[in-house]
Parts: structure tokens; sequence; C-alpha cells
């Protein structure tokens, strides 16, 4: 049998509109690294992403545990498993190993490891200072980085889609997240895909709502949309600069300045990047991509591909 062949490394790079530079440029060299190392072993993309969420919640009971030493553990840790975060899609490129499953494993892990090693800096943050106003702010910052990485997360994949003239034009709705959950609970599929496939739900009907209000032109769970190189260049003109800005609070940047902050045990500095700067980068992405959703169905509408309602 003729083993698969690794992709071409300017082939990783094409997630270059909706990644972060350090994500880019520095995780992005070395999960494609790992993957050389393991693409002609059994290792699964799933697997990987497994793997990810498990290095990502050992980051967090490192933190949760806070010795000096354990803390330098914790940060490596999440670090790792930002790399490994990103291995997951290359090692599935090489081996053309695709499946909604995948995709929902991918995204509940990413918030997952989010959610978790958020609680874990925070129980620390509480151990070494208790300071009830510090947890006040915690709880705003982990709130602030759920929402942050389910945003990023729905536009990022929103512009892979509406940039793509071979899309079929159709998005996953709640209905087929469910459906597909129903799937795998009568074939009395294992745990692990339980787990995954019903906090995927979770994350798309969370997503939907959120949009929903915050961004009605963006929302896109009700409509078919038609797609060609017109289309998908409008969405690009409007909606590149900002996927950039929403790249900048998504799971990447979290856990490398998390692990940074770590390391040197000043997880109280992530605590204030998250909260001040983050979100003041969390509002100006808001506000501009109001706009740009809006400015973008207004020029589909003059060229006549306004989305239609979903039969």
């Amino acid at each position: 049998m003729t083993p698969p062949k690794l992709p071409p490394f300017e082939s990783v790079l094409k997630s270059r509109e909706v990644e972060d530079p350090v994500n880019l440029w520095l995780h992005r060299p070395l999960a494609y690294g790992f993957v050389a190392a393991v693409y002609r072993t059994s290792l699964t993309p799933n697997q990987v992403t497994l793997l990810a969420l498990f290095t990502g919640i050992a980051a967090a009971v490192c933190f949760v545990l806070g010795s000096p030493a354990l803390m330098l553990w914790g940060g490596a840790l999440l670090w790792t498993s930002a790399i490994l975060d990103g291995a997951d899609g290359i090692l599935a490129r090489a081996k053309n190993s695709f499946s909604e499953l995948g995709r929902a494993l991918d995204g509940t892990a990413d918030a997952l490891v989010g959610v978790v090693t958020v609680a874990g800096a925070t129980y620390h943050l509480w151990a070494k200072h208790g300071d009830g106003m510090l947890m006040l702010a915690l709880v705003a910052a982990f709130a602030s980085a759920v929402l942050h990485i389910y945003l990023y997360d729905f536009y990022k994949d929103s512009f892979m889609q509406m940039t793509n003239p071979q899309w079929d034009g159709i998005p996953l709705r709640r209905a087929e997240a469910r459906a597909r959950l129903a799937k795998y609970k009568a074939e009395r599929a294992g745990l692990p895909v339980l787990l995954a496939s019903q906090l995927y739900v979770d994350l798309v009907t969370a997503q939907t709502a959120i949009v929903a209000r915050t961004d009605p032109h963006g929302a896109r769970e009700h409509l078919t949309f038609e797609v060609n190189e017109q289309s998908a260049q409008i969405y690009r003109r409007n909606n590149r600069g900002l996927v950039k800005l929403w790249a900048l609070i998504s799971l990447a940047p979290h856990s490398y300045t998390m692990s940074i902050c770590a390391m040197l045990d000043r997880l109280d500095v992530y605590l204030w990047i998250r909260l001040l700067l983050c979100n003041a980068l969390f509002a100006i992405a808001l506000l501009l991509q109001r706009r740009a959703s809006r400015k973008t169905r207004e020029e589909w509408a003059e060229i006549g591909m306004t989305p239609v309602p979903a039969g």
C-alpha cells in the first residue's frame, strides 16, 4: 500500500488569512514537523485532537496544584496543546481523513481547553491571593474568554466557507448537529463520541444565539448561500482584516499568552490582558464585524446573490 503523502508546507499555510502571526509562523511549522514524524503511523487526526485536549487538561491540573515546577510544566503543556491543535488538521489533509465527527471533536476540544485552563488559572490565583475582587475579575475573564473563542470559531468557519467558490452554500445547522448526535446514540457509539457530539451541539447552539443577537447580518444558520468567485471576493474584501482581528483573541493567543504567564507564575498578568486588552479588541471586532456583515449583504444584493431562507 502506498503511504500517504504529506502535503507541501505551502498548502498548510492556506489558513494564513484566519490565524494570528505567532500561530502561523511558530505553531504551524512545529505542528507540521510533528505530522512529518507520525503521518505514516496509524495515528489518526481524531486521536491527535484528543491528545491536544488531554494535554490542555493536564496543563489545567498543573495550574490547580500550583507549585513553581508544576507551573512551568503547565505552561509547557498548554503550549504543546496549542501546537497539537494545529497538527490534527494537517494530518487530516495528509491522510485525506475528514469527517463531521472530526470537526465536532476539534471545535469541542478547543472550547474545552479554553474553559478548563481559565478555570485552573482561576483556582490558582484564588489559592495564591484569596482576593474577592480578583475573583470577580476572574469570573468576567472566564466568561469573556469563552465568548471570544466561540465567536472566532464562528467567523473563521464563515470566512473559510464564504471564500470557497466550491462550497455548496449550506452551513451547518443546529438540527443537523442534533440529528447526528441522535444517530450516534442510536448506534450506541462510545462515550467520547457522544460527549464530543453533545458538546458540539451546545457550541453550535450558543454560537447561533450569540450571533443572532450581536450581528444579525452575519447569522447564517437560517439561510442558504449562492457562492461563486464574485461573492467570494466580496466576502474576502470586507472580512479578511476582521478575521485576523478575531484571531488575536482566539484559542492560540489564549494558549501562548497564558503559557508564558504561567511559566513565570504571573497568571494575574494574563488575567488583566484577557480582561482589558482582549475585551477591548473584542468590542472593536464586534462593531467592525456588524458593519462588514451588513456591507457584505448589501454588495451581494447588488449582484443578485442575496442569501435565501433555508428550505
